[in-house]
């Protein structure tokens, strides 16, 4: 289906980063096909945008969306006890269908507050996943977790698994794409996370591993491996460009210049990591000077407890701000550039930016609500006023993923099935 859009203003992220008023974005298979003003194509869909604001799909960095199916269980515990006492009971009990359940409560959430795409990485019911994903329409690349240096997983058996997962989604074509995953230095032997970088190099796809989220982490990578976690990960020759590093909270000026220089990814997990009181922030800023690729995460709805990369944008810019005591440190248009252009090139997609040629996974917004006036920056508003209300459409791939506030599937039927899979994981 082809659709025009009239009258908008653009925030295109294009390499100037214009943003145009009163103009048009013509939408032909899928992609952009013409921005400008007063554009004459011809479309089944047509769509008078005057009030509204456009910018590039939001891209969730790094989250586990079936998690959502845990959202406010075991609140008010420290990290430890709410991991053993809470969330990895019940998701010993996890399903294929209760994954599918929560990622489907997932893709509702993140599609009304403007993401068009998300990095996951998850143990339990990842094909049910990969289903949720096309059901839902959004875009999304998916991996497996690996993990071995734990009583009761096996290397071979590990590896089988998550390359397995990636091959069958591989020879797919379409919005869901396939990586691999590691689940972090301190739980994975360093011979799994080379295979694992081998399989992923071999397959041309993202290497998604967590790093750096807690202090206990890095000092047990230390007493483990005899290196940080970033330094580890570069002595086994992993990091580049496809790799992304998620949270990297914990980590020194060397390893900062090391992510750098290799051009790998970090996903900042602000609200994450605050609410799980680590007590550091990502300098996210520093890596994106030193060459990496900055970019945002929700992680997954038990710890954030959304997934509302609306919220993560303004949380990234203010807490760089507070940590460095420099309101210059994070400025919404960086904030904006982490969440699109750059969570586009962690994912290796053709997207984050509204330019003839790119994806068509675009937000439409409605200006004139009072929380978005007056306009003095209508980015600036995006990033530190908007809130998922604002959101009138979206489309993902060149379809309407929600029209109108309307979503392409059941929501409600969504919300109910979820929540039954949630009582009877938790029995709460």
């Amino acid at each position: 289906m082809d659709i025009l859009i009239r009258n908008a203003t653009l925030i295109t992220q294009n390499a100037k980063r214009e943003i145009l008023k009163s103009a048009d974005i013509f939408v032909s298979n899928g992609k952009i096909g013409k921005v400008g003003k007063n554009l004459k194509e011809n479309a089944e869909e047509k769509i008078d945008a005057k009030g509204k604001i456009i910018f590039p799909g939001l891209v969730n960095a790094h989250t586990h969306i079936a998690m959502t199916l845990f959202r406010g269980y075991g609140e008010g515990m420290r990290l430890q006890d709410w991991l053993t006492k809470r969330i990895w009971p019940a998701e010993a009990r996890l399903k294929p269908e209760h994954a599918y359940r929560g990622a489907m409560l997932g893709i509702a959430e993140m599609v009304r507050s403007g993401t068009t795409a998300f990095n996951e990485m998850y143990v339990a019911g990842m094909e049910k996943i990969a289903e949720a994903a096309e059901t839902g329409g959004v875009r999304a690349t998916l991996a497996f977790s690996m993990i071995d240096d734990v009583p009761g997983h096996e290397t071979e058996k590990e590896l089988r698994e998550g390359i397995g997962f990636a091959g069958k989604l591989k020879s797919r074509s379409g919005r869901v794409k396939a990586g691999i995953a590691c689940h972090a230095p301190y739980t994975c032997t360093g011979e799994l996370i080379q295979k694992g970088k081998e399989a992923a190099n071999r397959m041309s796809i993202p290497f998604h591993i967590h790093a750096s989220e807690t202090r206990k982490e890095v000092f047990d990578v230390l007493k483990k491996r005899g290196q940080r976690p970033v330094e580890y990960l570069d002595k086994l020759g992993v990091l580049d460009r496809r790799t992304v590093l998620a949270h990297a909270v914990y980590v020194t000026k060397r390893e900062i210049g090391i992510a750098g220089k290799k051009g790998a990814s970090v996903a900042h997990c602000p609200v994450s990591n605050l609410k799980l009181a680590g007590g550091g922030v990502c300098p996210i800023g520093e890596f994106a000077r030193s060459g990496a690729n900055a970019a945002l995460g929700t992680d997954g709805a038990a710890s954030n407890n959304s997934l509302n990369m609306l919220e993560t944008m303004k949380m990234a810019a203010l807490l760089q701000k507070n940590f460095y005591w420099d309101p210059l440190a994070l400025s919404a248009q960086q904030a904006l550039d982490f969440a699109t252009i750059n969570g586009a090139k962690a994912l290796g997609i053709n997207a984050g930016s509204i330019e003839e040629g790119k994806l068509a996974d675009l937000v439409i917004a409605d200006a004139n609500a009072p929380n978005m006036n007056p306009r003095h920056s209508d980015m600036d508003n995006i990033v530190y006023a908007m809130n998922p209300s604002n959101i009138t459409d979206v489309i993902i791939d060149g379809k309407f993923a929600m029209r109108n506030r309307k979503m392409s599937f059941d929501e409600k039927k969504v919300v109910e099935k979820a929540c039954e899979a949630a009582l009877d994981l938790v029995g709460e």
